[in-house]
């Protein structure tokens, strides 16, 4: 037995034939429709395949009873999980909602109304992903329902089914709408005692705002909230892709938002807002600046300051242990933070703190972003050999600016992956660059995405400049020190972008000669010094690889970057 509910009784059953387990629901006899009806219904919620809905198997009948066969979730319901944790994050709000709104969009897509939502009708599989089950097997032909053939669960009801007017997407919206609600709030929104007095409240109720509990949430939600809320269904979203794409708004401004923003505010609002409903950067991004600062060349601070920034941060302390134990710095056990980073050296350890904040808490899942991390990792250390070999500042800044050089196109991809894909796509199709595209799809470039989010973080002007792309045509020679850290961040990118798109040696061999004359007057490396820096970095970011991981055999791409080939010239 996994439940009961209005429609039936659900057990855990085992399918013989494709073994493997699956949702049997047995139908009370007041729910099951005539055969042929069920059967051709079903036949048509079967070839629905959503990542949100529950898939149904099959459908018959036994000695007169009807039952449906569905997919089998090993997790818990929503109703289980707001009973243990009470009302959820924002962030895991958010995110789950539009999941299970997307799921009900694609019923209502494909002309089928569910008609009983609830959190006992919502399954959490054990990744965390939402699917909804136990959806009605009507067509929407604006079924009109009798008072005394009202269906559903009554605390999460509209007030269409008790009025006899017709039973389109609007009643699911608002539903809707209620379990949002209880997500954030851990509590039900119509919580009367009795039925009587629970209808009443359907009824009586004003669109829902969480100000009155106290509670401060971003403008857009509080109007999703609103408008799937309202009792007057022709002020309610329409329908569940509507009520998505507004709730959507909140995760991924829309184009439009972003072009009509004043220049600045539009970028950090475009990112940080979907970075607060996402997984993404640590409190890391906190006390960079500061780390970034006390660890530079020319500073005087004690290890010690160091040493008690960096143990804030449990990933970036178990990553400078991991580094000063890798085979590469020695075989020594290391267990003391202080310790390790006298071992390292601060060049070392500024090395390691850029380079969490780059990928702590990315999961790594997307092979574009394990791609665009070691990609980053390659010409921060390029950057830093030939910032030594032509006395361009520091290396320890020539390392950092370049290893953020693209930390806006690195954000899209994680943050933003459906218009990367775009981006991607456009670029293909069109014969352009993904820099031209980004513009075109996310109404500002990679850069200025990043050089928002760097501003944001308070990163100094250094290297929020460097994530400006390398200018087109011969490169002047720059104007101040600065100039040249921030054009060597974005050479340094654009060797390594060359390395990793081109497959065959000499073509690549003739872009990175190229590539060199144009840099010429502003500093030139020699051969030497180039192939010096193309080697160290190769074989250091085949250690970061390993340190952080990645496979970089997965990748063809990412193989091209640890790939000891130098320019073959100037060999």
């Amino acid at each position: 037995m996994l439940g009961k509910g209005g429609q039936g009784t659900v057990l855990l059953a085992h399918d013989r034939e494709l073994d493997r387990h699956v949702a049997l629901k047995l139908l009370k006899p007041s729910e099951a429709q005539q055969d042929g009806t069920l059967a051709s219904e079903a036949r048509i919620v079967s070839q629905l395949q959503h990542p949100n809905i529950v898939t149904l198997f099959d459908v018959g009948t036994y000695n007169g009873m009807n039952y449906l066969v569905f997919e089998y979730i090993d997790g818990e319901t929503l109703a289980a999980r707001i009973g243990t944790q009470g009302k959820l994050p924002l962030a895991d709000s958010v995110i789950m909602m539009s999941q299970i709104i997307g799921g009900v969009a694609y019923l209502h897509d494909n002309d089928i109304v569910h008609r009983d939502l609830s959190p006992l009708n919502i399954m959490i599989t054990k990744d965390g992903i939402p699917k909804v089950t136990d959806f009605g097997l009507s067509v929407l032909k604006q079924v009109q329902q009798s008072p005394d053939e009202v269906s559903g669960t009554l605390r999460y009801m509209s007030p269409e089914p008790f009025m006899e007017l017709p039973s389109g997407p609007f009643p699911d919206v608002f539903t809707l709408g209620t379990i949002f609600y209880e997500m954030l709030t851990g509590m039900p929104l119509f919580d009367a005692v009795t039925p009587r007095a629970v209808i009443e409240s359907i009824f009586s109720g004003t669109p829902i705002d969480l100000s009155e509990y106290g509670m401060e949430v971003d403008e857009l939600v509080a109007k999703v909230l609103a408008t799937a809320s309202t009792r007057e269904s022709n002020k309610r979203f329409p329908d569940a892709r509507t009520m998505k794409l507004a709730l959507d708004e909140y995760r991924i401004p829309r184009k439009g938002e972003i072009e009509g923003a004043p220049e600045g505010h539009s970028t950090v609002d475009f990112l940080m807002r979907r970075m607060a409903v996402k997984q993404g950067f640590s409190s890391l991004s906190q006390h960079v600046t500061e780390l970034l600062r006390i660890t530079s060349d020319d500073s005087v601070a004690p290890a010690e300051r160091i040493v008690n920034i960096i143990a804030k941060d449990i990933t970036l302390t178990q990553r400078i242990l991991t580094m000063a134990n890798s085979a590469y710095y020695g075989n020594a056990e290391i267990n003391a933070l202080a310790r390790a980073v006298v071992l390292l050296g601060v060049d070392q350890v500024r090395m390691c703190i850029t380079s969490a904040l780059m990928e702590n808490e990315f999961e790594l899942g997307v092979p574009e972003l394990r791609e665009a991390m070691l990609k980053s990792f390659h010409s921060a250390i390029f950057a830093k050999a030939i910032a030594r070999a032509c006395g361009i500042g520091n290396g320890g800044d020539a390392f950092t600016c370049a290893m953020f050089h693209d930390l806006g196109r690195t954000l899209t991809i994680h943050y933003l992956e459906d218009e990367f894909r775009g981006i991607i796509k456009r670029a293909k199709l069109l014969h352009s660059d993904e820099l031209t595209e980004s513009r075109e799809v996310l109404g500002v470039p990679y850069y200025e995405l990043g050089i928002g989010v760097g501003t944001h973080w308070k990163f100094a002007n250094t290297i929020v400049e460097s994530m400006r792309p390398l200018k087109r045509g011969v490169i002047e020679k720059p104007a101040s020190d600065n100039e040249r850290l921030q054009t060597c961040a974005a050479y340094a990118s654009a060797v390594s972008r060359t390395v990793i798109d081109y497959e065959d040696i000499e073509t690549r061999d003739m872009a990175l000669e190229h590539l060199n004359e144009r840099v010429a007057e502003a500093f030139s490396p020699s051969p030497e010094d180039f192939n010096s820096a193309l080697t160290e970095a190769a074989h250091l970011t085949q250690q970061y690889a390993r340190l952080i991981k990645i496979n970089p055999d997965e990748s063809e791409r990412a193989g091209r970057l640890i790939a000891l080939t130098p320019l073959a010239r100037a060999a």
